[in-house]
């Protein structure tokens, strides 16, 4: 939200200009429940559970250019996975062997940049790739050129989307308390199984206008117009008489992020949203999005999150359906620092979605197309010492599928992780950063 990355910014400022860097590398010990998510009454090999561990590396830099109004943060992690089952293993019909033993990397690279009073910005590059978020178990590939699933497309074979991010922002300051945006972005979303690839692969393109103003306090308040045009480049003919090559979003939108007190921010954000396609206008329509959201600094130890949304999805990643979902949900996350050393944090998030124009789910078990997701979240955090720490991590989900609620799922996953942090500097103390890390140490907990 445009309030609330101008607030982010705010808090963040760095008050000193010093390079930072930060490098930390450690292990890690995973435990998969149903990881290619089956329905909980499949018989099917793969409905299995598993072990893996990593290797992991992490870096950030933070350099202020030439002041502290400008700076440059890199961040990059790598993680080299090995699986235990999952390392050598076929599918029902014997073909393989596949492995899902592969790297997850990510990197971002942001400057952000002040020209006197007038000028204000930042630049951005984005790169995520890791194992695929799978949904709906095995699913045998068609071999009728006019079937469904898409040929050659089996939803188990190892999968990593490639994400890439670019955005330009550039706000220039008529006053004091306003300021008028202007955002380029571009993302590109690419498979490497060739039917996933064909059918989802994709790119787009947004451009948003606003104008913002800011309080005495810091609240924002910003309103403006956004255009997304998202294209599927690989699709063939039968495949855009289908699902179409195509869409162009226009949103018109009001952000708000009110500062009710210093340790208090209420977020909003209210847009209607009309969907072209460029080929098939029978499936144009209108979605609503409405976003509701809180960050409460309770005390120096205990901070709580919450969200609650109506919204089309977001395509990070494609599942089966592909357009006309919208999903609604809540979220509340809390953060307990229950001792200098040792952190809690609970996540809990009910999320609904439905796609009322599109008839049939080809990429997975159908559903009616109506899913529900229960999930629920633990970590806990130990600082053994102020460079070696160990992260515990759990987590357990739900899905019910169907107008009868007749398909179900479970997922459940955990992580055990011994860290080593090198870092150069700290940071304050305070209800925002109670651990007192640096610039790169925190850019490197929230890439994480």
């Amino acid at each position: 939200m445009l309030a609330s990355a101008a607030l982010g910014a705010s808090i963040a400022a760095p008050t000193h200009a010093t390079a930072e860097y930060a490098l930390q590398s450690g292990v890690s010990w995973y435990r998969f429940d149903n990881l290619f998510l089956f329905r909980n009454d499949s018989d099917n090999k793969l409905h299995t559970s598993d072990s893996a561990w990593s290797a992991d590396l992490r870096g950030a830099l933070f350099l202020p250019l030439p002041t502290g109004r400008s700076n440059l943060q890199l961040t990059a992690s790598a993680s080299q996975m090995h699986y235990s089952k999952f390392s050598a293993y076929t599918n029902s019909t014997g073909h393989g062997p596949y492995s899902l033993n592969r790297s997850k990397k990510q990197f971002d690279a942001m400057y952000t940049w002040a020209y006197g009073d007038l000028l204000h910005g930042h630049l951005r590059h984005r790169i995520d790739d890791r194992l695929y978020n799978y949904f709906g178990g095995e699913i045998t590939p068609q071999t009728d050129p006019n079937g469904l699933p898409p040929r050659n497309l089996s939803n188990i074979e190892p999968e990593f989307p490639h994400i890439r991010e670019d955005r330009v922002e550039i706000a220039w300051r008529a006053s004091k308390r306003f300021d008028m945006p202007l955002i380029w972005a571009q993302q590109t979303l690419s498979y490497m199984v060739p039917g996933r690839a064909e059918i989802h692969n994709m790119s787009s393109h947004a451009l948003l206008a606003a104008i913002r103003y800011t309080s005495g306090r810091k609240s924002t308040l910003s309103a403006g117009i956004r255009r997304n045009k998202a294209r599927f480049p690989d699709r063939n003919d039968l495949d855009i008489a289908r699902f179409d090559s195509g869409y162009t979003d226009i949103e018109w939108f009001a952000n708000s992020a009110w500062r009710y007190t210093e340790n208090t921010i209420v977020n909003a954000h209210l847009g209607a949203v009309t969907r072209r396609f460029h080929t098939l206008p029978e499936r144009d329509r209108r979605f609503p999005w409405t976003e509701l959201g809180f960050d409460w600094h309770f005390s120096a130890r205990t901070t709580f999150y919450g969200n609650i949304w109506n919204r089309p999805q977001t395509r990070d990643e494609a599942h089966g359906h592909l357009y006309d979902v919208m999903t609604r949900g809540i979220q509340g996350h809390a953060i307990w620092q229950a001792t200098p050393k040792t952190r809690v944090s609970l996540l809990g998030a009910l999320r609904s979605q439905k796609s009322p124009n599109l008839a049939i789910d080809q990429f997975s078990t159908p559903s009616d197309n109506h899913d529900q997701w229960l999930r629920l979240g633990l970590r806990y955090d130990i600082d053994l010492t102020r460079r070696l720490a160990i992260r515990i991590n759990a987590m357990h989900e739900k899905n019910v599928s169907g107008s009868d609620d007749s398909i179900r799922y479970r997922h459940s996953a955990a992580q055990l992780s011994l860290n080593y942090t090198f870092d150069n500097t700290t940071g304050p103390f305070d209800v925002y950063n109670p651990q007192g890390y640096g610039h790169a140490r925190r850019q490197i907990e929230n890439l994480r």
